[in-house]
């Protein structure tokens, strides 16, 4: 019997020392994105951990139309709304869910702004789009459910790099340097991100497709795979007593009248608000405010949709306005910064001009 309870316990034992050993590992091989050029998704989540607990009137989700699409900072400038962009890549609707449980874990937004147009793709996205966004939310029940969800088909092998990071970057031990062990812990990193969410871009590649939005009464519905995933956040945001918004960003790239429909007919019959922006002349000039040719906007044109949504918020709701509230006074600072980056990335598409 004892020889028995020992052996139980030195693998016990053993099991917990290589855990802890994965752990510590998985911690220095990770990437060091110690920037925000270096990974926005890695600040876009973390950079939401440290925004102080209730303190947004206003929550973003989305794909990655929003993170390039809208500006959270533009919207505090024009009328003080405390908002974040809680966004990630290629997002699915399974991952969106899992990502707004989170946010009410954490926050309680008065709206909810929901970007629609990944409700038309019902099919995995990459990998490495997972990994952006579970190896950086926190270990609670939110991030559980949306790793272990039926829905996320990348198998067990994607998924324990959600928890041990080690086995997705296990090749770069040729290539770790000292910043591996300096950052390993994140101890050195500030991820306040002074653009809440936003991905900065100043480049210009121009849409020339002509108009996108012929009008029609075709309906393309939206999919099975993702619609179950819109009413349980409808209803999520209802339990939560916050208004939930649908929305589409310009993007001739993603979006039709077809599509319009649906979503117009899903908003009618539930209650809720939607504001198509591709219907409504905000002065998006396709020449100079896209920067891919019309899949996702830059900062000009997030500029527009930015002070489109402001007025929106601020004329159908009663949000605070934060701007003179002591305890927002980092979001000055922040939005200093903000500006800071906007003449970075400005000057960034200026130089790829004239190379």
């Amino acid at each position: 019997m004892k020889n028995i309870k020992d052996l139980i316990f030195t693998l016990l034992l053993t099991g917990l020392m290589t855990l802890v050993i994965l752990l510590i590992l998985s911690k220095i091989f990770i990437p060091k994105y110690i920037d925000h050029a270096g990974n926005r998704m890695q600040y876009i989540i973390k950079g939401f951990y440290e925004e102080p607990k209730n303190s947004l009137d206003v929550v973003i989700t989305g794909n990655s139309d929003v993170y390039r699409g809208i500006s959270p900072m533009e919207m505090y400038n024009k009328h003080g709304i405390a908002s974040y962009s809680f966004v990630s890549a290629g997002q699915r609707a399974w991952t969106a869910y899992a990502m707004l449980e989170e946010v009410y874990r954490l926050q309680s937004p008065q709206i909810v702004l929901f970007n629609v147009d990944e409700l038309y793709s019902d099919n995995q996205s990459s990998a490495n789009n997972y990994i952006k966004v579970y190896n950086n939310m926190e270990l609670a029940g939110p991030k559980l459910r949306g790793i272990f969800n039926k829905d996320y088909k990348k198998g067990i092998a994607v998924k324990i790099t959600h928890f041990l990071p080690i086995f997705a970057f296990h090749d770069r031990y040729k290539e770790l340097s000292k910043d591996d062990l300096k950052y390993a812990f994140d101890a050195f990193v500030d991820y306040k991100n002074p653009t809440k969410g936003m991905d900065v871009v100043a480049v210009s590649n121009p849409y020339t497709g002509g108009n996108y939005m012929t009008e029609t009464d075709e309906v393309e519905e939206i999919l099975p795979a993702t619609i179950k995933y819109l009413d349980k956040m409808v209803d999520l945001s209802k339990d939560n007593n916050t208004e939930f918004v649908l929305f589409e960003i310009p993007s001739p790239d993603s979006w039709n009248y077809a599509k319009h429909n649906a979503l117009q007919k899903y908003a009618n019959e539930h209650g809720l608000k939607f504001i198509d922006l591709n219907l409504i002349d905000i002065g998006i000039d396709w020449n100079t405010d896209t920067v891919d040719g019309g899949d996702h906007l830059n900062i000009y044109g997030a500029k527009k949709v930015s002070n489109y949504m402001a007025d929106f918020l601020h004329e159908n709701y009663d949000l605070p306005d934060i701007r003179e509230d002591e305890k927002y006074s980092i979001w000055k600072t922040q939005y200093e910064e903000y500006l800071k980056i906007i003449e970075y990335e400005e000057e960034f598409a200026k130089n790829r001009k004239t190379k």
